[in-house]
């Protein structure tokens, strides 16, 4: 994920101190990073054909797209408390991002402009 942002977002790792994540995710850059997340289709699709090599020529299935979505978020969104992922919070963003997954990009969206 660092590697696709390149110097738009500082590394963090998950050995960090609370108070060091607190202070990465308030960050403008960390912020913007989320907010581009949802702006930049292609950066995500970046990230996706990283991931997922064996789609390099092909269109990523949705459920990818909601499982590298649902890793970011986790990640980046200032209101997620962490940056470690564990499969119950992960599968969890998945299936709720599945439900309807371009409505929840408009809704995730809106928020992000209404909060940030």
């Amino acid at each position: 994920m660092f590697a696709n942002f390149r110097n738009r977002l500082d590394f963090i790792d998950n050995n960090a101190s609370a108070a060091k994540i607190v202070d990465w995710k308030s960050s403008d850059k960390t912020k913007a990073a989320y907010i581009a997340l949802f702006l930049e289709g292609e950066l995500l699709a970046r990230i996706g054909y990283a991931v997922f090599k064996q789609y390099k020529d092909k269109e990523l299935p949705d459920t990818h797209c909601a499982y590298i979505l649902a890793i970011c978020d986790i990640l980046l969104n200032p209101k997620s408390p962490g940056i470690k992922c564990n499969d119950k919070s992960v599968t969890k963003r998945v299936n709720v991002l599945l439900v309807n997954i371009f409505a929840v990009f408009h809704i995730l969206y809106i928020s992000l402009i209404l909060h940030l």
